[in-house]
């Protein structure tokens, strides 16, 4: 950090108000992302301004993506360490996606104008399908695309719990669940009563938007990461090429015997996920959306 200080008090006085003046809108944050001031730090979240001398500190696994206003541009930190933004914007590791006028203009108004309220968790999800820049048919053609790559006489959601069914995908995506005790994925058995989040690696060369279907043996599903309100999806946001912890969304294995399926559902724009809370049912075979899958299935012991 010392380096990055230095090298920044020696830049031209005129480049130094200039990089200062930048602003950027904090579109979503994944893992522990904080602001320091006064030396005291503070968790970073949606809707903040930021400018480029602001300090940061970026845990491992964790993410932040901007919106800049000047560019149309999206940019997505995954660099860990502390400095300030600035520095990592220039980092080799910060990327950057170019959006068209109009629908950075869409998100910018709707990230400002959002009350940023989130439904409760888990217990209650959004079930009303929000106004979006996108087509509103395209929560429905996502039920679409998952029951024709899941093919067979069985329903989706017994397929998705079948050892036996091969899970294909558009998109290059897995996850692991990993224990809160102590931070390692853990394996096919797994302990009832064991806390757990989720690791999520996008492979692909661009963002995308994922959650997580829970469904156990009695065909109760269960969505592991919370929908928010307006259905931005923001914080449900992975950037391209790398791997973010949803830790700050942890849940519990039931202390019973029962088989359960996780599939981790990748879409490249924002869906309303909570539509998988539904009947996976195709009212549409007319188009497809480009969606990442990846099951897991787990085999849960109670705990005496």
């Amino acid at each position: 950090m010392l380096a990055v200080l230095t090298t920044f008090m020696l830049l031209p006085i005129e480049l130094v108000a200039k990089s200062a003046s930048l602003s950027y809108l904090v579109y979503s944050v994944t893992g522990d992302v904080y602001v320091k001031s006064k030396g005291k730090k503070v968790t970073l979240a949606p809707r903040k301004m930021l400018k480029s001398n602001d300090v940061l500190q970026i845990g491992d696994e964790s993410a932040l993506t901007l919106l800049d206003e000047k560019n149309s541009q999206m940019i997505y930190i995954t660099s860990k360490g502390d400095g300030t933004l600035g520095s990592f914007i220039n980092s080799a590791k910060s990327r950057t996606k170019s959006l068209t006028a109009q629908y950075f203009g869409y998100i910018w108004k709707q990230l400002c104008s959002a009350g940023g309220k989130k439904m409760m968790h888990p217990d209650t999800y959004m079930q009303a399908t929000a106004t979006s820049y996108r087509s509103q048919a395209t929560d429905s053609i996502l039920l679409a695309s998952i029951v024709n790559m899941l093919q067979g006489s069985e329903s989706p959601e017994k397929a998705m719990c079948s050892s036996e069914t091969v899970i294909p995908t558009n998109l290059d995506v897995d996850f692991d669940l990993v224990a809160c005790e102590d931070g390692d994925a853990v394996g096919n058995n797994v302990q009832g009563n064991t806390g757990c989040y989720v690791r999520v690696r996008n492979n692909t060369a661009g963002h995308v938007f994922v959650n997580v279907l829970n469904i156990d043996d009695n065909g109760c599903k269960y969505l592991v990461l919370p929908v928010d309100e307006e259905s931005l999806c923001a914080h449900l946001l992975v950037p391209p090429m790398s791997t973010v912890s949803f830790k700050s969304e942890p849940f519990i294995f039931n202390n019973e015997k029962t088989r359960e399926a996780f599939l981790l559902v990748a879409t490249k724009e924002p869906v309303d996920f909570s539509i998988l809370m539904n009947p996976i049912r195709s009212a549409s075979r007319s188009k497809r959306l480009a969606t990442g899958l990846c099951r897991k299935i787990y085999e849960v012991s109670k705990q005496e």
